[in-house]
């Protein structure tokens, strides 16, 4: 079991940090946690009286996982990774404050700059979203790819 220093490998500050702790369980998987602090400003401000956390931002836990996942080992430790697309990604509970989020994440296929990872997020056994990333080690590479296609 391997545990990451996180600060060097996510390019986040502070306030947009969706990973607390990342162990990697084997070359193609690993696990991130977050804890989600009950006076965050999206539970304030997203559904006021009925804090929900905002689906979104379980994506972004997702793509934090994985980038942390894809950076490990790497020769371009600390080169930034880009969300290129969500694909099939399915909420299936709300999350609340104070909940912690484990993100499992697991490299599915290498396109060039493009890895397609999938995504499990669950808090304690529930699942609460499911699907696949697809992060690029470019910039716009996967608008790219598709402009060059049509």
């Amino acid at each position: 079991m391997i545990k990451a220093p996180l600060h060097p490998l996510t390019p986040h500050g502070p306030g947009f940090r969706f990973i607390d702790r990342f162990e990697k369980k084997g070359e193609l998987c690993g696990i991130g946690w977050k804890h989600l602090v009950k006076d965050a400003p999206y539970f304030q401000d997203h559904f006021p009286g009925h804090p929900v956390m905002p689906a979104v931002l379980l994506v972004e836990c997702a793509a934090q996982a994985a980038g942390v996942l894809i950076m490990q080992g790497s020769d371009q430790l600390g080169t930034p990774l880009f969300l290129a697309s969500v694909d099939q990604f399915r909420i299936h509970g709300p999350v609340f404050p104070d909940e912690v989020v484990e993100t499992v994440v697991t490299i599915e296929k290498e396109l060039g700059p493009l890895v397609m990872v999938g995504v499990e997020c669950k808090v304690k056994e529930r699942m609460v979203a499911r699907g696949r990333l697809m992060l690029s080690r470019q910039l716009g590479s996967a608008t790219q790819k598709e402009d060059s296609q049509q």
